[in-house]
């Protein structure tokens, strides 16, 4: 799954580390998170984008471990992965974790678009907006995202995703739906953030005509299926 990703690895570690030794233990540090990773969420995709972030919270654990202060400098445009390259998986994880970098209307507008493919027609009619605002208020909400990645690379340590997890709460299921129901972006990311520290994942939105369709997979597997028929804010 790495390997054909391997040799823009290999640059963007020589890049971080400065010589080739040091590049080569960064590059089989990055290498052994990343199967971690795997083994744990088989699902995930590995894509370029996710295995920068895991080199450079690796660099970071490296330097910690040898009392070495990370050099903070701007890589070439070519040693960074664009925001085209990213996979749904690395939008939702930037998302959840890094949420509060970003206004909430913003989150939602990513959210809906990225991970779950509304269209921006269909976001706009949502919240009461023209398809050219949220086109464009996209486009600010998408570098926000990238750069808070680039600047906060120690979010994707190890350690969130053995964070412990409580059982699914209806109410928050509830305030979910309910935050789209009044085209409340503020609702919907609280709801949303909530149901991830619960240990569920929201597996689908779909809007089909005036209805959407809320799948979320519970801490123990299991899925719900929620629909809710809404009424469009006037844009």
């Amino acid at each position: 799954m790495t390997l054909p990703l391997q040799n823009d690895l290999r640059r963007y570690c020589l890049a971080k580390a400065g010589s080739a030794w040091d590049a080569d233990d960064l590059l089989q540090e990055s290498l052994f998170k990343a199967y971690r990773w795997h083994t744990r969420f088989p699902d995930r995709e590995m894509t370029k984008p996710f295995l920068f972030r895991i080199a450079s919270n690796a660099w970071i654990d490296i330097c910690r471990s040898r009392k070495l202060q990370p050099q903070v400098g701007q890589l070439d445009e070519q040693q960074i992965a664009s925001y085209d390259e990213w996979s749904k998986w690395d939008v939702r994880e930037a998302l959840e974790l890094l949420a509060d970098r970003l206004e909430p209307r913003q989150v939602v507008l990513v959210l809906l678009i990225d991970v779950f493919h509304f269209t921006a027609k269909e976001t706009g009619k949502l919240f009461g907006q023209s398809e050219g605002s949220v086109k464009a208020a996209l486009k600010r909400a998408r570098t926000r995202l990238k750069t808070a990645v680039e600047r906060h690379p120690e979010c994707w340590d190890d350690s969130v995703s053995m964070a412990p997890r409580r059982g699914l709460s209806i109410e928050v299921f509830e305030a979910l739906v309910d935050g789209f129901r009044r085209a409340d972006p503020y609702a919907i990311l609280r709801s949303y953030r909530a149901m991830i520290d619960d240990g569920a994942t929201v597996d689908r939105i779909e809007l089909r005509g005036n209805t959407l369709y809320f799948t979320i997979i519970d801490p123990d597997g299991n899925l719900l299926t929620i629909t809710e028929k809404l009424k469009w804010q006037d844009g």
